[in-house]
């Protein structure tokens, strides 16, 4: 039955979403705003979660898998006994729906969807263990043509079909989405700001990418490029040669602009990984454990968690 309703799904029916809110600040009763981390290799254990929320201050982890079965009887109920929420990416990486001529294959996309028609997600979404569901990442980084705003919005359709209540999200920040043909999103609800010193003034990009965001009609997962994102000061090279990772004065500064946006429904740092080496062999998470950037990291983290942001699904 539920793949009818999925293949009902791919040949049918939109469903509009209201018209755009406008930029009202969120009601002050509104649900607690996330916050985390990516990855969290060597750290997704029965132990470890605890301590990543008390060391670090995470209420959220995003993370990938393509198994359902692993997701439904071991990843999930995991972060339901730790009291953690997750974010996951479905569909696995960019090989499993590019084509042969390197071009973006929604057909292929739809089609490692599918497993999860038979898996048994509904109690995690409803409880909230399982909080949304990212539809892809790195969307300009195929070798030929990259997915349009039709495709990313047909795709949170499809998700919503199958999914019920999970929303959707796409990691790119405003400024680089495609737009839809009819000029805002109707299903994708939410899209990931991610900051970089290389993108200049923070306030100023900040601005720039909640405007944007805004004539899209979708909502706003901020974040800080930890590991990867800093201006030097650090003297830590980060996880790509030539670049940096962030100071514990920056995260602060930066932290500090991102977090006061109202709109914003989650916050989202890259990256915390106990196992990936960076660009001179030191293991990532040493850097971030060190007193000084632990202490940034929850500052940020009671800034998210100190004031309610609207809900990341927007009917």
């Amino acid at each position: 039955m539920r793949r009818i309703v999925l293949l009902a799904a791919l040949i049918g029916c939109q469903s509009a979403r209201p018209a755009p809110p406008g930029a009202e600040p969120p009601p002050a009763d509104g649900p607690p705003r996330l916050y985390g981390y990516w990855g969290l290799n060597g750290f997704v254990t029965p132990e470890g979660l605890p301590d990543i929320q008390q060391r670090l201050g995470a209420t959220v982890f995003h993370t990938s898998t393509r198994a359902p079965g692993f997701a439904t009887r071991t990843l999930l109920p995991m972060a339901r006994a730790a009291g953690m929420k997750v974010t996951l990416r479905l569909t696995g990486d960019h090989e499993h729906y590019t084509d042969p001529q390197g071009n973006f294959d929604i057909n292929a996309w739809k089609a490692a969807l599918q497993p999860w028609a038979e898996a048994d997600l509904q109690p995690f979404i409803a409880d909230g263990t399982l909080h949304a569901h990212m539809l892809l990442d790195d969307i300009h980084n195929f070798e030929g043509d990259d997915p349009t705003g039709d495709e990313l919005d047909e795709m949170a359709r499809i998700s919503k079909v199958l999914l019920p209540g999970l929303p959707t999200f796409v990691r790119e920040k405003a400024t680089e989405m495609p737009t839809p043909s009819a000029g805002r999103y109707t299903h994708v609800d939410a899209i990931v700001n991610q900051y970089r010193h290389r993108e200049g003034d923070v306030t100023a990009w900040t601005t720039r990418q909640v405007a944007h965001a805004r004539t899209l009609d979708v909502g706003l997962i901020h974040g800080l490029n930890i590991a990867n994102g800093g201006d030097g000061s650090s003297k830590q090279p980060g996880w790509q040669e030539g670049r940096f990772a962030m100071s514990a004065d920056e995260i602060r500064r930066y932290g500090a602009v991102l977090t006061a946006e109202p709109r914003v429904s989650m916050f989202l740092n890259w990256e915390y990984d106990g196992e990936e080496k960076w660009s001179d062999g030191s293991v990532g998470s040493a850097w971030f454990d060190r007193p000084e950037l632990t202490a940034a990291l929850l500052e940020v983290g009671e800034q998210v968690k100190g004031r309610p942001g609207p809900p990341l699904l927007r009917e």
